[in-house]
């Protein structure tokens, strides 16, 4: 079975450091919000190669940006097969990348969301 979560806590303390606990929670809930409708697209229109793409794109880096290894790494394959992956293999992979982005979620919920910010998922 994949791993399905990996978390780089120095990239998040980076962010935070720079950002800022408030500004940091409010783009992390804004970027687990556009995940959540990236990832609806691509399960709707999965098979459509530049959707694919640029969907997987924009995960691949906002991920990375968190420290969410995992997901940003399964969005960067994507990315890179969304052309020459065989269609049969889409959905897998974007069912794949639903299954991390849950795990990352609830990771983000339970430990890096600031409850006294008011932010809320």
């Amino acid at each position: 079975m994949t791993q399905t979560f990996s978390f780089d806590e120095a990239v998040f303390r980076e962010l935070d450091a720079e950002l800022g606990a408030e500004d940091t929670a409010e783009i992390l809930t804004s970027f687990l919000a556009d995940t959540d409708r990236k990832l609806v697209r691509l399960e709707t229109d999965g098979q459509t190669r530049s959707v694919i793409k640029r969907e997987a794109h924009s995960m691949k880096s906002s991920a990375a940006t968190f420290g969410f290894n995992q997901l940003s790494r399964l969005a960067r394959e994507l990315e890179a097969g969304a052309e020459s992956m065989p269609h049969a293999a889409l959905p897998e992979s974007i069912r794949e990348l639903r299954q991390t982005f849950e795990a990352t979620r609830s990771f983000a919920r339970d430990n890096l969301l600031n409850i006294k910010s008011g932010m809320t998922l």
